[in-house]
């Protein structure tokens, strides 16, 4: 880009007359037209407790520009925390991700930005304004919008899960709810605005954004709503204009040690499991996957120890990580599982970072020779999957190794009918297929399913395997993620009802009892169940979605 002297672009070509004209329309004179052109994401928007602060945060961002010496041009886009829980709407969820990261391609290419910040808080924005950092390749900062903070009710602290059980008995045994306790609850469980306070996917997300180096150290754990975060965010406006003089692109900072940085810290949170598909879809992006991919982030995790004990996987929040001293030092425990010398979005490398976090609180940052777990995410694999994810933190121990026989189902909604008319039992092992990338379509989160089992107070007696994803809320042994989903032929689609399963997570182990010879002969009177999308956008993730171990996306390359 050179000096900031020296800037040139597009809109300065004489040709460009009218252009410079529709700019002087919107308010922007010949000063502004000779300055580095900043895009701004604010993702602003009532649809999401964790996007309706982004305004705030985006008039720092643009003071910090306009300090800098660029212009600030501010564009939309909406937070994609859905209410459809359970509901067919939430098939658009992961999906979701996908269009919101060609919302910013477009934009950015219609637009000729010299810059990009975008501000993004839910678990579908951080990683969709990761892919559209990687896929544009300009100078790059994303600011995300913090956590929430913790509600307090009868002088404890609380947060969503703690409503949760209630709210799912209002469906399964309503007439155990004490449901003047469960309005008072939905009070003060959320005082305001940001991220759920646990470590759900939108909290492993920032957690992972700021240990790629593509946010502000600090960031992930400064509370929503917060004078500290309102100062950031104005650095990042400042910050932008830097990069853009000095032509630091998106992937000069997103390297592959950048990448093994993130999972490590996604492992030694005890992040939530559908992070692993935005990892693979930014992996895939990157053009990584045949470093950065689902064998890694397995070997990485039998060497990561879970050494913070945050919601669901233990008793404290974001908030209290952030007082503990943060991602930069969760980083610095990890010691030499961590690439020093990578760049971040602050012009310092995560070593001189990491050097200057300190580790407040070492109940919450432990040592790693006391861990909340000995190990991070599990990769299970059997003659079941090829490949599925589990979160060990969050699965009792008397689920570890067990066996039973299988409720099958064949999508969301008939097995959450089968739970509220009680008909599952102790031992049962639930298998819920045709959720995955093509069946669901749009690998839906079957999170309510968890919810319904610790309802009926069966989430350490039964478990839950499923071609679908599972929120980071969920609590409980389930499997997810199995590959090679139903849509596609894979064995979750060969089970039977009463088939026999063997869950073994101490030796990474999802077994079905039966015979080779068996399976064969299913196969081949196994027939693609049609899809249940007719019309509208699920209609290309049926057709063309990939699979979880590839990001669950659809490529955008015309070689594939």
């Amino acid at each position: 880009m050179g000096k900031l002297e020296n800037y040139t672009h597009v809109l300065l070509k004489p040709e460009m007359a009218r252009m410079r004209a529709l700019s002087k329309a919107i308010g922007y004179d010949d000063e502004d037209i000779h300055r580095p052109r900043i895009g701004i994401q604010n993702t602003w928007s009532e649809t999401a407790a964790g996007h309706v602060h982004l305004k705030q945060l985006t008039e720092q961002v643009r003071a910090g520009i306009l300090q800098a010496g660029g212009v600030p041009i501010e564009f939309g886009g909406y937070g994609g925390c859905p209410i459809s829980l359970g509901e067919n709407g939430h098939r658009y969820d992961t999906p979701s991700r996908d269009i919101m990261a060609m919302d910013v391609e477009t934009c950015a290419q219609l637009h000729t930005f010299d810059g990009l910040v975008l501000l993004s808080s839910c678990d579908k924005n951080v990683p969709a304004h990761l892919l559209a950092a990687a896929r544009i390749d300009l100078p790059t900062i994303i600011v995300v919008g913090g956590p929430m903070q913790s509600g307090r009710f009868q002088c404890r602290k609380v947060d969503m899960s703690d409503l949760d059980p209630f709210s799912w008995r209002c469906e399964t045994n309503p007439e155990n709810v004490d449901f003047e306790n469960v309005q008072e609850m939905t009070e003060c469980l959320c005082p305001g605005p940001g991220s759920c306070a646990l470590l759900g996917t939108a909290n492993t997300m920032q957690s992972i954004t700021e240990a790629l180096g593509m946010a502000l150290p600090g960031n992930a754990t400064t509370c929503a709503g917060t004078s500290q975060l309102l100062r950031l965010a104005k650095r990042a406006g400042r910050r932008i204009v830097e990069l853009v003089d000095q032509d630091v692109r998106a992937r000069q900072i997103m390297t592959p040690e950048a990448m093994e940085n993130a999972i490590h810290i996604l492992h030694a949170i005890g992040g939530g499991t559908n992070a692993i598909v935005h990892v693979l879809a930014l992996a895939k992006e990157l053009d990584m996957l045949d470093r950065i991919n689902l064998p890694l982030i397995e070997k990485l995790g039998m060497d990561t120890p879970c050494i913070t004990p945050i919601k669901p996987s233990g008793p404290f929040h974001l908030e209290d990580l952030g007082e503990a001293g943060g991602i930069q030092a969760v980083m610095k425990r990890l010691g030499d599982r961590i690439h020093r010398d990578c760049m971040t979005v602050n012009g310092k490398t995560v070593g001189e970072n990491v050097d200057e976090a300190q580790i407040v609180l070492p109940e919450i940052i432990r040592p790693l020779d006391r861990p909340v777990f000995s190990e991070g995410l599990y990769v299970l694999h059997g003659n079941l999957a090829d490949s599925a994810i589990v979160r060990p933190t969050v699965v009792s121990k008397r689920m570890f190794d067990v066996t039973g026989p299988a409720r099958v189902f064949e999508g969301m909604e008939e097995c959450l009918d089968a739970l509220r008319e009680h008909k599952i039992n102790a031992g049962d092992m639930i298998v819920l297929r045709y959720e995955g990338p093509k069946g669901g379509p749009g690998l839906p989160d079957v999170f309510k399913v968890m919810g319904y089992l610790v309802a009926l107070n069966l989430h350490e007696q039964c478990a839950v395997i499923t071609d679908g994803k599972v929120s980071g809320f969920a609590k409980g042994p389930f499997v997810c993620q199995v590959t090679p989903e139903a849509a596609v032929g894979g064995n979750i689609a060969l089970v039977e009802e009463g088939d026999q399963i063997h869950l073994d997570l101490n030796n990474r182990k999802l077994e079905l009892l039966v015979s080779d010879e068996e399976l064969e002969a299913r196969r081949k009177v196994w027939k693609p169940r049609s899809c249940r999308a007719k019309s509208g956008m699920l209609t290309l993730y049926a057709k063309l979605a990939l699979p979880a171990t590839q990001g669950a996306g659809i490529s955008l390359r015309i070689d594939e």
